[in-house]
């Protein structure tokens, strides 16, 4: 049985919007700041098998800081994947139609800044973006938590699947196995972990195809090996990024993000870590874990915001 998200909204949550693209039909949220004019927009990528609930505290402290907030479920996940096309995406579809709705913030924020945050294999996704996408210049900068760059000894399948993987892509790309959610690793919260055990069929089960999950394993292994120098000579220098990972994370290695912070040449580049928290640091933690990593993220934006309006 269903139970509601336990988190009580302060600010207005916005209404569920659609949009269609490339035979997709996308459901999005614009979050808009509690009161006054906004500092800046985020553009939030979220995690695999996620939808946009999931980012409902985070989008609602956002708008009580002074920052909206826009999300959409991806293809493959929540509302724009019903039923049998859950985990149906590929590595084109992924940043095609994220271009999509970079390009639809950018003209809808005109000279505000928009900062691009991702989760999981959403932030993996934000920062492969930084280094090759479209419109990675006109973003502000780059957020990710807890980001899927190298699965954690707990998480990682084992060396046989891993020498199959590209096979299985390749022939049954289309083909969709339950992951299972992993509740103690993804938070420490009791309140999180029954919301996500009973929430069918948005989290469970938990549909990945062959091709989505090769792809996005593939794609934290370019970050984390730099292949080609795609870190390390590609990720602009003028463009800041904050990576925040719980120590407690058993699902996304924190040595992932340790290696992609020391690889990056930003002069300005941040890696935050936390003792108690787990992997969902921003949308399913303990109060006390989100509280203190929400913190930092909001004195990150502060700071880069008020430098970016001095410009």
């Amino acid at each position: 049985m269903a139970i509601p998200f336990p988190y009580t909204v302060q600010t207005t949550k916005p209404d569920l919007e659609y949009e269609e693209f490339e035979g997709a039909k996308f459901g999005y949220v614009l979050w808009k700041v509690a009161e006054g004019a906004p500092k800046a927009r985020l553009l939030l990528v979220h995690g695999f098998g996620e939808y946009t609930t999931i980012n409902s505290r985070l989008m609602d402290h956002l708008a009580l800081a002074g920052y909206e907030s826009f999300t959409f479920d991806q293809r493959g996940s929540g509302v724009t994947s019903p039923g049998k096309l859950k985990g149906l995406t590929n590595e084109y579809h992924t940043f095609k139609d994220l271009d999509h709705f970079i390009e639809k913030n950018l003209k809808e924020c005109g000279n505000l800044p928009l900062y691009l945050w991702g989760h999981s294999m959403g932030g993996a996704i934000i920062l492969n973006y930084a280094c090759h996408g479209k419109y990675r210049e006109k973003i502000a900068g780059y957020i990710a938590s807890g980001p899927l760059i190298i699965l954690h000894p707990h998480s990682k399948p084992n060396k046989l699947t891993e020498w199959i993987s590209p096979m299985l892509a390749k022939c049954l790309g289309k083909h969709r196995i339950d992951t299972g959610l992993d509740l103690d690793g993804i938070t420490a919260d009791p309140r999180y972990r029954e919301f996500l055990q009973n929430d069918k069929p948005m989290s469970i089960p938990m549909y990945g195809s062959f091709e989505q999950i090769y792809d996005f394993l593939e794609r934290g292994k370019r970050l984390y090996n730099d292949t080609n120098g795609l870190v390390s000579k590609k990720y602009p220098k003028d463009k800041p990024v904050l990576v925040q990972h719980g120590q407690g994370d058993t699902i996304n290695d924190p040595k992932g993000s340790e290696k992609f912070i020391e690889l990056c040449p930003s002069t300005d580049k941040t890696l935050k870590t936390y003792k108690n928290a787990r992997h969902s640091i921003l949308s399913l933690e303990t109060d006390e874990s989100f509280n203190l990593v929400f913190s930092d993220l909001k004195k990150w934006l502060d700071a880069h915001t008020t430098s970016q309006s001095k410009l």
